[in-house]
């Protein structure tokens, strides 16, 4: 399989513009992170096939801040603990390489956290006390993506994943997550708030046929993004897409008396309640916005369906 992403080997230029620090520039731009030896990682199999080809196509024009890779740079202090916590009979931070039917000629890579003695494979996060809430709650299929590569890659490097002889191999999923925003203070106010700091977050693991089915499937979204002959504008979920609500506002307050998902939700509210459109109340449309391309994407610019928005869906 000759199909390549386009390589270039200048990074992503790093600015400054928030005049931070020169030290936490040099952390930032020591990242030590490699993926070498692979046609794709674990991380970009996951990310929208659009981004991934962008960012190859457009590395050299590309800048970004250093003060939006803080969390990342936090992220990865996560190294420390690892090597603090890890026995002689677990596997810490190691990269396992696979290329066979799934991957359809391309080498996936993947780095897992720590495999313990036990078969817990966890990943560690350093994230917002509002993700893991959330995650806890609804789900966060990226983290579970992530974990079941991992584990399809462990399954695939048997030969890679012995200590003393004895073969590890992942009987379980977690996540294991840092809050970097916990306030002791919140327990206080809220029933659902994270009582601690480090909170254990279980993932499905799926079955060995889910995981080569959507290897498998997502290799093939990349590869034809990589050819050119189908690059897929990122779904709404891979966009953060919030669609557009209507608020029913009372005047004199500043907050919605309710926020609706349509306009005749709204008027239907208005009408049940036996309130006045235009006497006291009003409904405003509020819209909804793609909140990663606004904000988080870099290559936006490079991007037809952000520059035109004429894409229909």
């Amino acid at each position: 399989m000759n199909i390549k992403y386009p390589k270039n080997p200048k990074r992503i230029n790093l600015v400054n513009n928030q005049n931070l620090p020169q030290v936490i520039v040099n952390a930032v731009a020591n990242d030590d992170y490699d993926s070498s030896g692979s046609d794709i990682s674990t991380t970009k199999l996951i990310k929208p096939p659009r981004i991934v080809l962008l960012e190859s196509k457009h590395n050299a024009e590309l800048e970004e801040d250093v003060a939006d890779r803080i969390f990342s740079l936090l992220g990865q202090s996560v190294h420390t603990v690892l090597e603090r916590a890890k026995s002689k009979k677990d596997i810490v931070e190691r990269r396992l390489f696979y290329n066979g039917p799934e991957t359809n000629g391309w080498t996936l890579s993947g780095q897992l956290d720590m495999l313990d003695s036990k078969g817990q494979l966890m990943d560690f996060k350093i994230t917002s006390a509002w993700t893991a809430l959330d995650a806890q709650q609804n789900g966060k299929p990226e983290w579970e993506q992530q974990l079941n590569i991992l584990d399809f890659l462990c399954k695939k490097n048997p030969e890679n994943l012995k200590v003393f002889g004895k073969l590890l191999q992942p009987k379980s999923l977690s996540i294991i997550a840092i809050l970097r925003d916990w306030s002791k203070l919140r327990i206080m106010q809220s029933d659902n708030y994270p009582k601690k700091q480090v909170v254990v977050i279980p993932i499905r693991r799926w079955s060995t046929q889910e995981q080569a089915k959507f290897v498998a499937e997502r290799v093939g979204l990349h590869q034809r993004a990589a050819s050119g002959v189908d690059v897929p504008v990122c779904t709404p979920q891979e966009r953060w897409r919030k669609e557009d609500t209507y608020a029913i506002m009372k005047h004199g307050r500043k907050s919605a008396v309710r926020v609706l998902q349509t306009k005749k939700q709204a008027t239907a509210y208005l009408k049940q309640n036996e309130l006045v459109e235009g006497k006291h109340y009003k409904i405003i449309e509020r819209k909804g916005e793609d909140v990663r391309c606004e904000n988080y994407c870099l290559v936006k610019n490079f991007c037809d369906y952000y520059t035109e928005k004429k894409i229909e869906f």
